[in-house]
């Protein structure tokens, strides 16, 4: 795995928690801040009080408590501009669609490929950031 210096924070939604370990781990590594969140309810809960921080949100879609569609409707209220990657085993095209109208831009498929994820998460950080639903980045 290349080594790079990351920048920002990142919440990790994962109910397996290897994987949420995992994960974790590799970021910390690359020097990103990391928050984590094992099921749907403690997701919307970190969000909330630390959604002035928080650059992207990996989220897993099948969590216990509350789907990730779900999570990702209440953090969509708190910050219509919330940068979200869904990573998934499998996820039906229909709420595929859904999601991307949503303004879901990334997904990624279970299982990581690593570095694939890091690259993902760095690439919405650098991203100019667009105001209110809107394409048009913020200057």
């Amino acid at each position: 795995m290349q080594s790079c210096i990351g920048r920002g924070t990142i919440l990790i939604v994962e109910d397996e928690q290897l994987m949420l370990r995992l994960v974790e781990k590799v970021l910390l590594q690359h020097g990103y801040q990391v928050l984590v969140a094992s099921d749907g309810e403690a997701a919307i809960e970190v969000y909330r009080r630390h959604k002035l921080e928080i650059d992207v949100v990996l989220l897993d879609v099948g969590l216990p408590k509350l789907t990730g569609w779900d999570v990702l409707l209440k953090m969509k209220e708190e910050n219509s501009d919330v940068r979200v990657v869904i990573a998934t085993g499998f996820l039906e095209p229909k709420m595929k669609t859904e999601m991307s109208r949503a303004a879901v831009k990334h997904f990624v498929d279970k299982p990581y490929m690593l570095d694939e994820v890091v690259e993902t998460l760095q690439s919405l950080i650098d991203a100019p950031v667009a105001s209110s639903g809107s394409n048009t980045p913020v200057t």
